[in-house]
């Protein structure tokens, strides 16, 4: 599920003319959020690491 979130933030932000950090920044902010809204997790339980290589992942895909 957390690839597929950040599958989907990156793809809306391909064509912002923004730099990568702020894609990150943008990605992170939006999966925690997705993922605390569905109570799927707490802020204090987030997987932080499995997020950001999720995103690192689907960046140099793109």
């Amino acid at each position: 599920m957390i690839k597929e979130l950040a599958k989907e933030v990156v793809s809306a932000n391909a064509d912002i003319d923004i730099s990568n950090e702020a894609k990150k920044r943008s990605a992170v902010a939006y999966i925690n959020r997705e993922l605390i809204e569905s109570s799927q997790y707490t802020y204090d339980t987030l997987p932080t690491q499995e997020i950001d290589d999720a995103i690192e992942e689907v960046l140099h895909d793109n």
